[in-house]
């Protein structure tokens, strides 16, 4: 190739150009905020650039840039850069702020290496081309790879600092969805938006008569949607989150189990029925119909699944898997397992006086938590007054100039901060206040209610309400076992004993396990 004398380079040794080769691309990049603060502006950069080409007679003919930080090749402006040269073969001059401006790894090196270019790095002035001396290119390799270092050290810090950071029981990184990230405590806080239809999620798939897909429809109706873009979560997302731990307060990171201190937004027994709803998804179904006890028992012997299967193409017979082998379990048909359950759900039916008992304590309870939440809001009224009135001082400060643009930007970031806190406060005390209400009339309303239910629904339901009632239920040759769910466990045991008092002072997290035959 055919080369001629055109500048000097600005260490003062000349340069070699290809003959007629004067068009030149810029490159520019910065990869945090502070950067920007120091100088390293994309604006500072292209100045700096236009600048230099203007004095070596090289004409710019396109400009690059890249915004964000990356470890690996494939910066969309780099790569946009890389595809220009090799489409434009008068094109073999590249103007650039520093090597590190360039380069973040060695194959982005390479990359450019084999394009016989000619780089100029303006701030560390020298030239670099195929022609430069050897000793030239092992400097700039040692830059090369000191740049890479810088970023291999400065992913290890963050590695480390999210580890500890998970030690200390705080989620490390971007928040789920349900929760926000406050940049004051560096935690994550519950999100007043997304936070209570995350609880509803739970919810709504406890239950076990949605489907995966029909609960997802249900959360977008609702207002769930995906906290940075707005769209419409997929299935796989929501089961993502309905498997996730910490909504009831345990997360894993790098596959290590921590006990987090953040807010819950679920308890752990809700978060268990949800994965045992899971399971039951998964157990062996048949295509032709579906049976509306199958997935409510295990087998008392074994532990495996009771499953059903019809007989003479008109009776329903439940009976164990035998996924563990023969455990001499039973078959029982579909009609005398609907009498086990009545009595099963009659358990829990209250006497009449009881129930006004407990309605008037209910109310007695409720009059005393409004009377709370009122003070509380109250309290939050008065500070979030109190921080905007901070705020609008400040700024007429500011106006005024008595306080700098710096000063007010970062103390009227930090109020607005804590407003969100105290908003997202506000509405956490209004759900919780009104579930305290709608949940204790239900739980009266469905134990008064819960034989009558049973005898008039179909058996699909009657499943349904069952599952209500209960967490978990065996069955060992005609007789039940069912592990009834807090508050009904205080119910069966009131009707067991007729201490009713005992049985509401006692402790709600206790579980009852009871046998019912109906042979």
């Amino acid at each position: 190739m055919t080369r001629t004398r055109a500048s000097r380079g600005r260490g003062g040794r000349q340069t070699d150009r290809a003959a007629g080769s004067t068009q030149a691309v810029l490159y520019v990049r910065v990869s945090s905020k502070e950067q920007q603060e120091e100088g390293f502006s994309i604006p500072a950069q292209i100045k700096l650039l236009r600048a230099y080409g203007h004095s070596e007679g090289v004409r710019v003919v396109q400009e690059f840039q890249d915004v964000e930080t990356a470890k690996r090749a494939g910066r969309p402006g780099f790569l946009e850069m890389v595809a220009f040269l090799k489409e434009t073969a008068d094109c073999r001059i590249v103007l650039v702020e520093k090597a590190d401006r360039l380069y973040r790894n060695i194959k982005d090196w390479v990359t450019l290496d084999e394009m016989d270019l000619e780089i100029h790095f303006v701030k560390d002035n020298y030239i670099l081309s195929r022609d430069s001396r050897s000793s030239e290119k092992f400097l700039h390799g040692i830059k090369v790879l000191m740049a890479k270092n810088y970023i291999d050290n400065l992913s290890e810090e963050v590695r480390k600092g999210m580890r500890e950071k998970a030690e200390q029981g705080h989620w490390p990184t971007v928040a789920k969805v349900g929760y926000v990230n406050n940049r004051e405590t560096h935690r994550i806080d519950v999100d007043p938006q997304r936070g209570p239809l995350v609880a509803q999620l739970f919810e709504w798939y406890a239950r076990g008569d949605l489907s995966l897909k029909a609960v997802t429809v249900k959360a977008f109706q609702a207002g769930l949607t995906h906290p940075r873009s707005g769209r419409k979560m997929t299935k796989s997302e929501i089961q993502r989150i309905l498997h996730d731990s910490i909504y009831y307060g345990d997360f894993v990171w790098n596959g290590k189990r921590y006990q987090g201190q953040h807010e819950p937004l679920i308890t752990k027994e809700l978060f268990g029925k949800v994965q045992h709803v899971f399971s039951a998804a998964h157990r062996p179904r048949y295509a032709r119909r579906q049976h509306a006890f199958a997935g409510l028992l295990t087998c008392g012997r074994c532990g495996c699944a009771m499953t059903a299967e019809i007989h003479k193409d008109r009776y329903i017979y439940y009976r164990c898997t035998g996924h563990r082998g023969r455990c001499g379990n039973t078959y029982e048909r579909q009609e005398d397992l609907q009498r086990g359950l009545g009595d099963v759900v009659r358990r829990v039916v209250i006497p009449p006086d009881i129930a006004n008992r407990l309605v008037t304590a209910l109310r007695e309870s409720q009059a005393d938590k409004e009377r709370e939440h009122r003070a509380a809001v109250m309290r939050l009224q008065q500070r979030h007054l109190a921080i905007q009135v901070k705020l609008d001082r400040a700024y007429e400060d500011r106006l005024r100039g008595i306080i700098s643009e710096e000063l007010w930007l970062r103390k009227s970031a930090e109020w607005q901060d804590e407003l969100e806190l105290v908003r997202a406060e506000t509405a956490r005390r209004d759900l919780a206040s009104q579930n305290y209400a709608v949940t204790g009339s239900r739980i009266l309303e469905l134990a008064r209610d819960a034989a009558r239910l049973f005898d008039r629904q179909e058996p699909a339901e009657q499943a349904r309400l069952v599952k209500t009632l209960i967490s978990n239920c065996t069955f060992d040759r005609g007789t039940l076992c069912p592990t009834y769910t807090s508050p009904f466990d205080l119910f069966v045991k009131g009707n067991e004993t007729g201490d009713w008092l005992g049985g509401r002072d006692s402790n709600p997290d206790n579980v009852v396990q009871s046998h019912v035959s109906y042979r």
